[in-house]
C-alpha cells in the first residue's frame, strides 16, 4: 500500500495585495460566469487600472485563515455553498499601541477583526480554477476614506486602516445581496462570519486626502 504523499492534502492559503491610491482605481471585469441568484456574480479575469490614480504604497502579504474559514472549506465539501464569502471588513486596531508599523499577530481561533470599522460587499469576485497548477479565486475591494464616516475609527484625529478581514454570508436563510454596508458601532447581520484576517502596518485614512485602500485576496489551494 502506497504511502500518501504530505504535499497531497487540502490545504487553503490566502494572500493579500494592498494598494494605497489618492484617488479609486477602476476594476475592469470580463467574462462573467454563470452563477446562481441570489449568489455574488463571478467573472473569469479582472484589471485594476491605476492610470488615473496616484498610487502611494503597495503591500503583497501572505494572509491567515482562522478556524471558521478553515471550517467553511471542508463544510462546503458537504454541504455545498450555504455560506459564501460575500464581504470584505477594515479595522484600525491591527498594529501594537507602541508601534503603528508593528502589525499584531492574529490567532486561528478569533472570530472578528480586532476592531472592525467598516464591512461591505466585496467589487468582484474573480474565479480561476481547472488549469492544472492554478486552484484560487480572487476578492476585489475598494474602500474609500470619502465614504466612510469618521465615527466609525477608534481615533477620529487620527484615522488609519491596518487590518482586513473576508467576511462570509448566509445567502440562503440570511438576508439577500447585496447588503448594505456596516460603519462601527453598528453591528452586522448575525450569519456573517470571519474567514480570514490579515493586520498590515497603519495606512493613513484622511478624507481630505481622498484615499483609497484596494484589496485584492487570494484564496488558493495548492
Amino acid at each position: 500500500m502506497g504511502q500518501l504523499n504530505p504535499t497531497d492534502r487540502l490545504y487553503p492559503k490566502g494572500r493579500l495585495e494592498i494598494f494605497t491610491t489618492r484617488g479609486k482605481p477602476t476594476l475592469e471585469l470580463f467574462g462573467p460566469l454563470s452563477t446562481l441568484s441570489g449568489f455574488p456574480k463571478v467573472y473569469e479575469a479582472h484589471n485594476l487600472d491605476f492610470s488615473k490614480v496616484q498610487v502611494l504604497d503597495k503591500l503583497d502579504i501572505m494572509n491567515i485563515l482562522v478556524n471558521n474559514g478553515k471550517d467553511a472549506v471542508i463544510r462546503s465539501l458537504t454541504t455545498g455553498n450555504l455560506n459564501v464569502i460575500a464581504r470584505m471588513a477594515i479595522g484600525d486596531r491591527g498594529t501594537i499601541p507602541s508601534d503603528s508599523t508593528v502589525p499584531k499577530v492574529p490567532v486561528s481561533t478569533q472570530t472578528g477583526l480586532f476592531n472592525e470599522v467598516y464591512r461591505d460587499d466585496v467589487d468582484a469576485t474573480i474565479l480561476n480554477v481547472g488549469a492544472p497548477t492554478i486552484h484560487e479565486v480572487k476578492f476585489v475591494k475598494s474602500f474609500s476614506s470619502l465614504l466612510i464616516p469618521i465615527t466609525a475609527f477608534s481615533n477620529q484625529a487620527l484615522p488609519v486602516v491596518n487590518e482586513a478581514g473576508l467576511i462570509t454570508a448566509d445567502i440562503l436563510s440570511g438576508a439577500p445581496l447585496p447588503r448594505a454596508p456596516v460603519a462601527a458601532p453598528n453591528t452586522p447581520d448575525a450569519d456573517e462570519k470571519l474567514f480570514s484576517i490579515r493586520t498590515f502596518k497603519s495606512v493613513p485614512f484622511e478624507a481630505a486626502n481622498e484615499i483609497s485602500v484596494t484589496i485584492r485576496y487570494t484564496i488558493f489551494i495548492e
